[in-house]
């Protein structure tokens, strides 16, 4: 009872703020209807996460608000069960709704400053670590991404034909009192149980976590760019002693070790370019290499907790909790492009994508971390009214001015589609690995609208 008791500890934080939602989704509509080629392509608020120099070319100042639904279809399965046990079955990936108000201000100085804040329902903030177990788990999905995002970006465009931009997002962590009640075997016959919990009380201290963000965008002509980012890393990181004292016939103290990291987004470099080949045509396309073997490098249990007595000569010292064994994490890259074609109002959008896989196959660990190579496929469309050029004649309604604005709505469908993976270990006497012979795929279906004013 005592290491379920302890991943409450897990869920110490109140509010976090992290990136990864927007890593694995993409972020607005235009961008993601292009296949995610967003490091070289401005127009919205979407500067903040792929690149904070793209926010100096907003078009105007504008706030866009957009929903989007994401169902994942991601199938397991395990062909050979241990003997006498259940199959595997991966933990739960939960669908979400997601939610994200955008804005892109033009400022004084040839500054810009654009945010993004993303939410999603259910779950909007829900995290669930164990110590290293066989339950496979979809590593880019589910908890992952539940969390709440937000990213702030400033650019000035300090030339022509050079825009420079910064930013960060951040993980807010709170100081939080901990109690909780757990039953360690001290008899009580008053107690339905036979037994009477034993409580605990622990104070977590934790402090915020902010992961910067650089860009430039050169655009050596009106109608062809390139662009340069770099976005670091960001995570929550738990690192608590708990000393627990155990009632049985006398009080023995259980000083216990937890750390983990959690919602881990790694650092990233992105490279892209676009321009305009026709006048109403523009084309995009970026790659991104994304450093998950920072992970395997400093020896992180990432997903998982890891625990360990703080008195191994003492009572705690039985106590022995499992760690993963290669987990597998590894570097990997995602290549994008897309392309937007204009009609009067009305735009219209395609884009494709692949990701490698950012976890190497399972055969010689004693975890079940899933990932595989995803191809990508999206489309969309916008249609545009209004205009910000001031009128000879202003325009009224009743007895009031308006203002010159535009609006602009937007849809989107994507859909990644995760190659078949398969993973076949024979256990040998003595082996630190178990088991294992099973399969894994899936596609995961995003569509979405937005809503966007300018001014």
């Amino acid at each position: 009872m005592l290491p379920r008791a302890l991943l409450l500890l897990a869920l110490a934080p109140a509010l976090a703020h992290a990136n990864t939602p927007d890593d694995v989704y993409g972020v607005s509509p235009r961008t993601i209807a292009m296949g995610g080629a967003g490091t070289a392509l401005p127009g919205d608020y979407s500067g903040a996460h792929y690149n904070p120099a793209n926010l100096a070319h907003c078009p105007t100042s504008l706030v866009a608000l957009d929903v989007s639904r994401i169902q994942h279809s991601l199938s397991f399965t395990d062909d050979a069960p241990a003997p006498g046990q259940e199959p595997l079955a991966p933990k739960r990936v939960r669908n979400q709704t997601r939610f994200t108000l955008g804005a892109c201000m033009q400022l004084p100085f040839e500054l810009s400053l654009g945010f993004l804040l993303n939410l999603g329902v259910p779950g909007a903030i829900s995290l669930d670590q164990q110590t290293a177990n066989q339950q496979p788990n979809f590593a880019l999905y589910g908890e992952n991404n539940e969390q709440v995002s937000l990213a702030l970006g400033l650019s000035w465009r300090a030339t022509r034909t050079l825009s420079i931009g910064a930013g960060f997002a951040v993980l807010f962590q709170t100081e939080l009192p901990l109690n909780a009640d757990f039953p360690i075997l001290e008899p009580d016959p008053s107690e339905a149980s036979g037994y009477r919990p034993v409580g605990f009380g622990l104070g977590v201290s934790m402090g915020a976590i902010i992961g910067p963000r650089f860009g430039v965008l050169w655009s050596p002509s009106p109608r062809f760019r390139i662009g340069a980012a770099y976005r670091g890393a960001l995570y929550h990181d738990l690192d608590v002693d708990a000393l627990i004292t155990a009632k049985l016939i006398v009080e023995i103290p259980v000083p216990v070790h937890v750390d983990s990291l959690s919602w881990f987004s790694p650092r990233q470099f992105s490279l892209g370019a676009s321009g305009e080949p026709a006048r109403n045509f523009t084309i995009a396309a970026d790659v991104t290499y994304y450093r998950w073997g920072e992970l395997r490098s400093r020896g992180s249990s990432y997903p998982f907790l890891n625990m360990y007595s703080l008195d191994p000569e003492g009572a705690s010292g039985a106590l022995i909790f499992p760690r993963p064994i290669r987990s597998g994490w590894k570097n990997n890259f995602a290549y994008r492009v897309g392309g937007e074609l204009r009609s009067g109002p009305v735009s219209f959008r395609g884009g494709l994508g692949y990701r490698t896989a950012a976890v190497n196959s399972a055969e010689d660990s004693n975890v079940n971390l899933l990932d595989g190579p995803v191809a990508t496929a999206s489309t969309g469309f916008s249609w545009s009214a209004g205009s910000t050029e001031k009128s000879a004649t202003p325009r009224r309604w009743w007895r009031y001015k308006l203002p010159d604005v535009t609006f602009k709505a937007d849809v989107f469908v994507r859909l990644d589609h995760m190659m078949e993976q398969r993973v076949d270990h024979t256990a040998t006497p003595g082996d630190e690995v178990p088991e294992k012979h099973y399969s894994y795929s899936g596609n995961v279906i995003q569509f979405g609208a937005m809503a966007t004013l300018g001014w």
